[in-house]
């Protein structure tokens, strides 16, 4: 009997750019799931206001966070391309996991931050597991939102975004504002 609820937790994130929240899902994840696999998406769009960074600056962001946790062996972080295809998402993401890495068994769960972010997977998933971002606990925080303190000059967007990371976001920015 494993010590895990699930045997390979699933999760789909663009982390424009990584933030508590979904630091809060990880680790939701790796106390739950033997194997976890986060999927950056939108990898082909760079640069943009909606996607400024690139898969390995949003990649380097999440192992900052967790290379030195001993649960880090167990963490999966790969790139995809999004399709323009809504209705065919969740098994293309799933057939690109299977063709990716066949040692690792089929994801039995799919965790999101809200109900819109699961819709995509319902058909794919027996098991999905949200991540409630109302948590009265814990900080309303979306990418959109420290995207915009960012943007607007609001130090608050520290405040989302882990120490460990607030080096990339400043001088990704400031090379973009020319300062650098």
């Amino acid at each position: 009997m494993s010590e895990y609820k699930y045997k390979h937790g699933l999760s789909i994130m663009r982390a424009q750019p990584f933030h508590i929240g979904h630091q809060k899902l990880i680790d939701k994840m790796l106390n739950e799931c033997e194997r976890v696999t986060i999927v950056l998406g939108s990898i082909q769009e760079q640069g943009t206001s909606r996607n400024p960074l690139n898969y390995t600056t949003r990649k380097k962001m999440i192992q900052n966070i967790y290379r030195s946790k001993p649960e880090y062996e167990r963490l999966k972080i790969v790139g995809i391309f999004d399709i323009n295809n809504p209705a065919e998402w969740g098994e293309y993401v799933l057939d690109f996991i299977k063709e990716s890495f066949p040692d690792l068994p089929k994801p039995d769960v799919y965790y999101a931050g809200s109900a819109y972010d699961a819709h995509w997977f319902r058909e794919c998933f027996n098991n999905i597991e949200l991540v409630d971002r109302t948590d009265p606990n814990f900080p309303f925080v979306t990418g959109t939102m420290v995207r915009d303190m960012i943007k607007f000059g609001d130090a608050r967007w520290k405040n989302f975004i882990a120490p460990e990371n607030h080096h990339i976001i400043e001088e990704y920015f400031n090379k973009k504002k020319g300062i650098i």
